[in-house]
C-alpha cells in the first residue's frame, strides 16, 4: 500500500520563481531509493502560464522547454491560451477532449449547491477517476515517452498546478524512486504557494459575476487547497485496480526496462 508515513523535511524548490505564474517550482532534487537524486532545474511544475506577464514570458522562453505538458481541459485552453510562439507549439502535449468539459466542482458551484464537504468528496472522486478516464492515461503515456527522450527541461502544468499536475508529478517521482514521504511533501507544497492563495478572492468575485450566485471566499480557498487524502485516494485507486503502481505504469508503456532508462536519464549520481 502506498503510504506517506512521516514528515519529509523539504528545502526550497522555487529555484526559478515566476512572479506572474502561480505555483511554479522545480520538482527535482529529491533523493531516490535507487541512489542519487532527481536532477535539479530540469523538471518544473506550475499553474497555467496564460497569466504570465512579459517579463515571465521571456523567462519561460529562455528556459527553452523540450516539452510542455498542458493538462488542462480543451475548454480551459480555449479560454486562456498559453503564450507559446508558433514555432514551439509542436513541443506542447495536451489531450483533445470535449471542449465543453470542465472541472467537476463547477456545476454544483454554478447552482450554489457546493460546500466544503461536497468539495472534498468531488476532489477524492476526481483523483480516483482521472488515472483511468478517456483522455489522461494517453497523455500520461506521451509524457513518459517524452521523458525517455528529452534533452532539455520539462514543464508540467494545469490551471492551478496542484491537482492534475500533482497526480502526474507524483507518478514521475514514484518511477524515479522518490519516497512516498517526499512525494507527499512536494504535493502539499501547493498549499503554501503565495499566488495560489491570492487567487481565492478575485476568483470568487469573478465566478459570482459569471454565475449570478454568491461564491463564498472561504469555499474558494478550500477549492484551491490540497489535502493528503486526495493524493492517497489517487494511489489507492491505482493499487485497487492494478495491484501495484508499477503495474499501472506498465500500462502507460513504462515497464521495468523503461523505468531503468528513465532513472538513468533523470537521476544524478
Amino acid at each position: 500500500m502506498w503510504l506517506a508515513s512521516r514528515p519529509f523535511e523539504q528545502g526550497a524548490r522555487n529555484s526559478r520563481m515566476l512572479n506572474s505564474v502561480v505555483n511554479f517550482r522545480d520538482f527535482g532534487g529529491f533523493p531516490s531509493r535507487f541512489g542519487g537524486c532527481v536532477i535539479r532545474n530540469r523538471l518544473f511544475r506550475s499553474g497555467a502560464v496564460a497569466s504570465a506577464d512579459q517579463t515571465d514570458i521571456k523567462r519561460l522562453h529562455d528556459l527553452d522547454f523540450d516539452t510542455v505538458i498542458d493538462l488542462r481541459y480543451a475548454g480551459e485552453r480555449d479560454e486562456e491560451p498559453s503564450p507559446w510562439p508558433v514555432e514551439r507549439l509542436d513541443r506542447v502535449l495536451c489531450h483533445d477532449g470535449d471542449h465543453k468539459a470542465e472541472a467537476p466542482h463547477m456545476e454544483p458551484l454554478r447552482q450554489g449547491l457546493l460546500d466544503e464537504q461536497g468539495s472534498d468528496r468531488i476532489y477524492r472522486e476526481l483523483y480516483r477517476a482521472l488515472p483511468f478516464d478517456r483522455h489522461y492515461p494517453a497523455l500520461f503515456k506521451r509524457t513518459f515517452e517524452s521523458l525517455l527522450t528529452a534533452d532539455g527541461p520539462i514543464l508540467i502544468h494545469c490551471s492551478a498546478g496542484k491537482d492534475r499536475t500533482g497526480m502526474l508529478v507524483a507518478l514521475i517521482q514514484h518511477a524515479l524512486g522518490v519516497s512516498p514521504d517526499a512525494i507527499m511533501a512536494n504535493y502539499m507544497q501547493s498549499r503554501h504557494a503565495p499566488g495560489l492563495i491570492a487567487m481565492a478572492e478575485p476568483a470568487a468575485l469573478r465566478l459570482a459575476e459569471r454565475f449570478g450566485v454568491p461564491v463564498n471566499v472561504e469555499l474558494m480557498r478550500h477549492l484551491l487547497d490540497v489535502k493528503e487524502t486526495y493524493l492517497l485516494s489517487f494511489f489507492d485507486e491505482i493499487e485497487q485496480r492494478c495491484d501495484t503502481i508499477d503495474a499501472y505504469l506498465a500500462t502507460l508503456g513504462l515497464d521495468e526496462d523503461a523505468q531503468v532508462r528513465l532513472r538513468a536519464r533523470w537521476l544524478t549520481a
